[in-house]
């Protein structure tokens, strides 16, 4: 009753079996050829006469209402008696039942429960028959196939170890960045699979039409195979194109030696065409999840919430409460550049290329990160970001860190600090990130900058010299000299780069415009205050 006896287990999973089959046991005998195959009957005899060879297909509720008394385990040693090539299962398949296969070397796949067993049969009877497989039909059957595991919300984890089984190939599902969102098959489990990763993360080698993420999806090119010689391999990549935009890359790796065909490239294009759905969906959830996350933060900083309703709400959208938090506070120095959603998604972006736990959310035209971890962690994460932007948009941003938070009530006052510093950041145009232990007297003083008292001090202490000038403002620099230099007059004039004598000038004038006796200490400490609030005017 043989068609094809040339086929194996590999061909026909290939070919004929649904695709979201797996292997429980039994993987070394997938090369071996099958001849024809059976459906387990309900009624006895379970099976016609076994000749070896065949691929039996069953349910265990069909095997349960053949008789009571029958197990999986019992079933699998009959069978071996018999020859038979392989077992598929439809049901949970238990430790005793795979390892009978695995010592008798029987594969043992696992169907999907949404399969039809005799349609399944009919499907494997054509192909060991010799009928033609036409690509673009099983490609479509794939694709429905692969839909169902997507509508079960199984992931991207799940469709590249379905697409791994069903082509005996490696699969790779990278972002539009190319960072590796799921991987499956053989190769993954090689001593140089970080090595290979690390190659496909090369943008240059793809299309110039699949870099550019508008054309790529007006024009829906078909997969293309590049060369990674250096690892004897090929790879044939399809486009993710999802909402008339470019959203990432499928490839299918095999070896030089290996060829690919129609089946391939269907395979290729169906399988991309789910994952684009799957990303559509994950991105739509996580946005979702970001809105919720984005009100919580904003009512708890605000005080509109208690902590408990809080630690509640937040704890379901990722945050660990055994964990400490470092707050950064992070924006552009250019206006509107880049846009605080920009700077959002460059944090998520690192956070995940650095390993860090992060909450990122946007806050008016600013970005708050609550990473997990201490100052160090959130300093990488800043340092990782700030290199991104200027990178991407040749731009700065001014970063803010407050002390590290051991647990949720001192969030407000860590996001607090954070804010300090991030102000005091822009106004001196830092462009490495100031954490709030760092800022000394600023740290009292930025957190009075909304205060009146703050400007009503500065210029009453300063008086004549506070108002805007030419020459006030040279006075105001040479005092802070002055002070930096701790009163040394020698020491003033040559940081000031001008001749003693002039110095003595100016401080006479000073003297003559302000009234102020820098003999005195009481002023002294006065004026050195006043002149570092002119920083955080």
């Amino acid at each position: 009753m043989s068609g094809q006896p040339s086929l194996n287990i590999h061909d026909l999973l290939r070919l004929a079996l649904p695709v979201g089959t797996s292997i429980a046991a039994g993987q070394a005998g997938l090369s071996r050829s099958v001849t024809w195959v059976y459906v387990l009957h309900t009624r006895p005899p379970a099976f016609p006469d076994l000749q070896g060879g065949e691929m039996v297909l069953l349910s265990l509720d069909a095997m349960r209402l053949l008789s009571d008394k029958l197990t999986l385990v019992s079933l699998i040693r009959d069978l071996a008696e018999t020859h038979v090539s392989a077992v598929g299962v439809q049901g949970e398949i238990g430790r005793p039942a795979r390892e009978t296969a695995t010592e008798l070397g029987i594969p043992l796949l696992r169907l999907p429960d949404t399969s039809q067993l005799r349609h399944v049969e009919r499907q494997i009877a054509q192909v060991l028959m010799g009928s033609t497989i036409v690509p673009e039909d099983r490609g479509r059957e794939i694709r429905e196939q692969l839909l169902q595991l997507s509508t079960e919300n199984r992931g991207l984890e799940a469709l590249a170890a379905a697409l791994a089984i069903t082509t005996h190939k490696t699969i790779i599902v990278q972002d539009k960045r190319l960072r590796s969102l799921a991987a499956a098959g053989p190769l993954t489990e090689q001593a140089n699979w970080t090595a290979i990763e690390e190659t496909l993360f090369d943008m240059n080698p793809l299309p110039a039409l699949f870099r550019d993420r508008l054309e790529v999806a007006q024009t829906s090119p078909d997969p293309v195979v590049i060369p990674l010689p250096q690892f004897g391999l090929r790879r044939l990549v399809a486009p993710i194109v999802a909402g008339k935009m470019g959203r990432g890359f499928l490839s299918l790796l095999f070896a030089e030696t290996e060829t690919h065909d129609a089946l391939d490239l269907s395979i290729a294009r169906s399988g991309a065409s789910v994952c684009a759905i799957e990303m559509a969906k994950e991105k739509a959830i996580r946005e979702a999840q970001k809105r919720v996350q984005g009100n919580v933060l904003e009512q708890f900083l605000g005080g509109m919430i208690s902590e408990n309703e809080a630690l509640l709400r937040l704890t379901r959208l990722g945050y660990q409460p055994e964990q400490q938090y470092s707050t950064l506070y992070i924006g552009g120095l250019q206006e509107n550049h880049p846009t605080a959603r920009q700077i959002e998604a460059l944090c998520n972006e690192q956070a995940g290329a650095l390993g860090f736990g992060a909450l990122v959310q946007p806050y008016g035209t600013e970005v708050i990160v609550f990473c997990e971890g201490d100052e160090n962690i959130a300093r990488d994460l800043a340092l990782a970001v700030q290199g991104r932007v200027a990178e991407r948009y040749s731009a700065e941003v001014a970063t803010g860190m407050g002390q590290c938070a051991g647990h949720l009530r001192a969030w407000r006052e860590s996001f607090q600090q954070a804010v300090a510093a991030y102000r005091t950041a822009l106004q001196w145009r830092l462009t490495t990130p100031l954490a709030f232990r760092e800022m000394g007297v600023y740290r009292l003083l930025s957190m009075l900058a909304g205060s009146p008292e703050l400007k009503k001090f500065y210029h009453e202490t300063l008086g004549e010299l506070a108002q805007d000038g030419t020459q006030t403002s040279e006075f105001l620099s040479t005092l802070e000299a002055f002070f930096e230099e701790h009163g040394n007059l020698t020491r003033t004039a040559k940081r000031l780069h001008i001749h003693r004598n002039t110095l003595l000038y100016r401080m006479d004038r000073i003297k003559e415009i302000s009234s102020l006796d820098l003999e005195n200490p009481e002023t002294r400490l006065a004026v050195h205050l006043a002149l570092r609030i002119r920083r955080i005017l």
